[in-house]
């Protein structure tokens, strides 16, 4: 379970905000008074107005039993101001926008279930005097009835915890109730009883999860190079004080927490955040921390990232912070960007789709991240950083081509990697110059050096299939790099490798721009129809002239593969004479089977959808519809085209 959408209106500086959330782990960034912190104590407001609300109904209504547990009823809706602590605000008109109390603050978080069952909760929050009217939206016709079988563990079904960032604590620290404990982490005061709280969880007698909490902390802070012991030396059956210390490694002398650094601090912070004895029996932990990464270095922000990701299935963690390497350091689908504005729609940066850069594009394609350290402060070598820090670094002929290639990879489930594009701007520069790259990137190291992770996709164009695969397996053998193409003449009219799944996702898109659906069996028949006439287009160009561009296009290749495998590994071994005859053959075998698709250009493609979607009173630009369709690709409407994608 975890809350898949979340809206805000009206709650201080946002009038309409829309949030679609990770399961897992959400990373909120922006400059200084983006909304980051805004989003993480409208959260905890909605998470404290839910536990305020919920009773256990007395009576019989018609929208629930006796027994059964509402968020209500509607005498108890008041509020008074300082009774709500998991927001920070001198005054009361604060939450409001703009400082206007008529303007009702409405938090709908909406629950999704891994069986695709769905929940919203809309709570409304008004004013009356100086008290707080607080109630779900539609109480009186809200279905209680399914509230109270998609949660398990009512009335304990939700947790949350939020945490700031921890400098330093108080020398001398109390012991306190549990229900004092539970309002300073509410108030985002987690840091004044830190102490209770390692009491709390050393003294539990779950020992597996100290273990599992000293072997964590070793890691974040240590990469365990080195061990940290912490002992309680109080207990709140016979002290008044709560006493914690520490030793690093067995041979350290005991001394109190309060003697370690910042960074370590914090890490002992967040980190009590995941081990909570008796939390991890609820439906939902909701982990809000505000900038963990301070304080701490680089490597510990590695190390962060993934140990918050571990707790992920226990845990929905949302995360704020401007830190760049930590940005760096997280995969793009956790990452979501925030702009200031009042009204927005954000999702996560790993579904924006890269824009259009300018014509003859060359070089590092810009990464997703970008917008969000330039708007940051970082502004340098952004592109070149990003390819080091990736997983992959494709080479593809074309801007469109990375474009695409993002799309697809992103389609993959559970493909976390981070991608990086470098654009060479045609098929020519691929023959011309990458053994340049091999020897420049095979010295820029991070982990490993740029070449190692380097990739190549190229179009197939008017090879064989037989030349293509040669080619393929000379790139690796020879140069190192992983080399793939497709079996179509272009990225584009692979569309048409599968004429069932075309007519499926043309339907999804004349849906998506008029509205109309489309009847798929007559689609179907007009694609076939039309994919059948390019075979006379295709024949009349193939005439002599053409021929002899594409043998002269050959000879080409023939020259520079020549050149860069060497003498005795020559791929296209037909000389010019034999090209003719060659490049004749292939075109009457791809005719003769009805694969169209391995001579089809861009241009043909557009020109059969364009008489396909004519009906409904529509266009079709390749330029920019194509990378519509493909948005609308999912795991039903693979091709098996791309399949080598997988590999990357």
């Amino acid at each position: 379970m975890y809350i898949a959408h979340f809206a805000i209106q009206n709650f201080k500086s946002f009038e309409a905000v829309t949030l679609d959330f990770n399961p897992d782990l959400n990373i909120l960034t922006g400059k200084n008074n983006s909304g980051k912190t805004t989003v993480l104590e409208a959260l905890a407001l909605w998470h404290e107005c839910f536990n305020r609300l919920l009773n256990q109904a007395q009576r019989r209504e018609k929208n629930y039993q006796r027994g059964q547990w509402v968020l209500g009823p509607t005498y108890n809706k008041y509020f008074p101001f300082e009774q709500i602590n998991s927001i920070r605000s001198p005054y009361f008109e604060d939450i409001f926008r703009n400082r206007d109390k008529r303007n009702t603050i409405k938090l709908s978080a909406t629950f999704k279930k891994d069986r695709n069952e769905q929940l919203e909760i809309p709570i409304q929050i008004g004013q009356s005097g100086l008290n707080y009217v607080i109630e779900v939206e539609g109480f009186a016709s809200y279905n209680f009835d399914t509230f109270n079988h998609f949660f398990l563990k009512l009335p304990q079904a939700l947790g949350l915890y939020y945490a700031s960032p921890v400098s330093a604590i108080q020398q001398i620290e109390d012991f306190v109730t549990e229900p004092q404990l539970k309002d300073a982490i509410l108030r985002r005061a987690s840091a004044t009883v830190l102490r209770n709280r390692l009491c709390k969880l050393l003294s539990s007698p779950d020992t597996t999860l100290q273990t599992e909490y000293l072997r964590d902390l070793a890691y974040l802070l240590y990469n365990n190079q080195q061990e940290i012991h912490l002992i309680a030396r109080s207990s709140i059956q016979r002290d008044t004080r709560a006493s914690v210390n520490f030793k690093i490694g067995n041979d350290d002398v005991e001394k109190d927490i309060a003697l370690l650094g910042s960074g370590s601090l914090q890490a002992i912070e967040i980190l009590l955040n995941l081990y909570q004895p008796g939390e991890m029996s609820k439906d939902l932990n909701l982990v809000l921390l505000d900038e963990p990464d301070s304080h701490i270095h680089r490597d510990m922000q590695q190390r962060l990232t993934n140990i918050l990701t571990k707790f992920s299935n226990q845990n929905q963690i949302f995360i704020s912070t401007h830190n760049e390497s930590f940005i760096r350091s997280a995969n793009h689908h956790h990452l979501f960007h925030l702009e200031g504005r009042p009204v927005d729609e954000i999702r996560s940066v790993d579904q924006e789709v890269f824009s259009k850069i300018q014509p003859r594009f060359k070089g590092i394609y810009p990464s997703q991240i970008n917008p969000i350290l330039r708007s940051i402060g970082s502004v340098n070598g952004l592109d070149f950083i990003n390819a080091l820090e990736s997983d992959k670094l494709i080479f593809v002929e074309g801007e469109d081509d990375a474009r695409t290639l993002n799309l697809l990879l992103r389609q993959q489930v559970a493909n976390r990697k981070k991608y990086m594009f470098w654009v060479l701007g045609g098929i020519a520069e691929v023959f011309e110059h990458i053994q340049d790259y091999q020897t420049v990137f095979s010295y820029i190291k991070n982990t490993q050096s740029l070449w190692e992770k380097s990739n190549l996709v190229f179009d197939k164009d008017f090879l064989t299939d037989d030349h293509k695969k040669q080619l393929e397996t000379k790139f690796k053998e020879k140069l190192g790099i992983a080399a793939f193409s497709w079996n179509a003449y272009t990225i584009e009219s692979t569309l048409f490798t599968d004429l069932d799944k075309l007519t499926t996702l043309i339907s999804l898109w004349i849906k998506q721009e008029t509205g109309q659906s489309a009847d798929e069996n007559l689609l179907l028949t007009n694609i076939k129809r039309e994919y059948e006439k390019i075979k006379a287009l295709i024949e009349v160009r193939y005439a002599d002239k053409f021929i002899e561009e594409v043998c002269y296009r050959y000879q080409n290749i023939r020259n520079k593969t020549e050149r860069i495998f060497g003498s005795k590994n020559i791929i296209i071994k037909e000389n010019d004479i034999q090209l003719a005859t060659l490049v004749r053959s292939y075109q009457k075998e791809c005719l003769d089977t009805n694969a169209y698709f391995k001579l089809m250009t861009k241009d043909d493609v557009g020109l059969i959808l364009n008489k396909v979607v004519a009906p409904f009173n529509l266009t079709f630009s390749v330029e920019t519809d194509f990378i519509e369709i493909i948005k609308l690709v999912n795991k039903s409407l693979w091709l098996n085209e791309w399949d080598f994608l997988t590999q990357l």
